[in-house]
């Protein structure tokens, strides 16, 4: 049985984890694995535990996130289509212009060498523990959780937050860092959805379970200041601290913007 279907309206990825998202038009979608090249690459501090010689799932305390290290969101990143070049446009104010970076290649020990030199200058030695390194490893995935999801929002959710918690505006996605934007379903719906299967284009995935919210949601994504206690705010007005859905490719396809996304049974 088909269920009423919504709209795929957004679709990204985060080729290094931390920094900002690459929309994209279409992807391919495989069984048991992430949009490619997502969280492919991250920032470890100066006491990451992570070893590239033994790539192994790390908890996100290893790396430079937004939950403790907000000014990472005052790097407003692009990235070619591959994913792996990145250009830093408009780094903090106080970092200076020749710091830029103009599509650097992360695959290359230079283009990183260049990220982590302006990651260090933009948020010194003591919120990076002395230094940043570049983590990638076949293999490896540097998402918060250790198995290959994809995570869906839906935009109605986000309109009933922003009206329940006076922001006057849908709360912003890039708040919750997803992969997919859904429109179309009632907002929360998504909370009912753990073992169910949606349709997305031409893939297939499995809602595995929901995503509880941490304070790199307070972030502003555009000035990196910390200008929201969401967390207060879901638990004041929902009894929890939870938004959007995990899910797992179980047949994989092509999805792209404006597909329809259908809960089947």
């Amino acid at each position: 049985m088909t269920q009423p279907h919504a709209t795929l309206t957004r679709i990204h990825r985060f080729p290094v984890k931390g920094l900002s998202p690459q929309p994209l038009e279409q992807a391919a979608l495989t069984p048991d694995q992430p949009i490619a090249g997502d969280r492919r690459f991250a920032l470890a501090h100066g006491a990451s535990a992570f070893d590239p010689q033994k790539p192994a799932f790390q908890k996100k305390a290893h790396f430079l996130t937004w939950v403790r290290k907000p000014k990472l969101a005052a790097l407003h990143c692009a990235f070619d289509p591959t994913g792996t070049k990145i250009t830093v446009a408009d780094p903090d104010p106080e970092t200076p212009k020749d710091g830029r970076l103009d599509n650097a290649d992360l695959t290359t020990s230079d283009g990183r060498a260049a990220l982590e030199r302006l990651v260090l200058q933009t948020m010194g030695e003591e919120q990076t523990r002395g230094s940043v390194r570049v983590a990638e490893a076949p293999g490896a995935w540097f998402a918060d959780v250790p198995q290959p999801y994809l995570s869906i929002q839906n935009t109605a959710t986000l309109r009933d937050i922003g009206v329940k918690t006076g922001l006057n505006e849908p709360l912003d996605w890039r708040r919750l860092r997803g992969n997919l934007l859904v429109d179309g379903f009632d907002a929360w719906a998504e909370m009912h959805w753990i073992g169910a299967r949606l349709q997305v284009g031409s893939a297939i995935l499995e809602v595995a379970e929901i995503i509880g919210r941490c304070a790199a949601t307070h972030v502003n994504p555009d000035t990196a200041e910390q200008d929201l206690d969401l967390l207060s705010g879901l638990r004041g007005h929902y009894g929890h601290t939870q938004c959007g859905v995990y899910a797992r490719v179980i047949e994989g396809g092509s999805i792209r913007l404006g597909d329809s996304v259908a809960r089947i049974y």
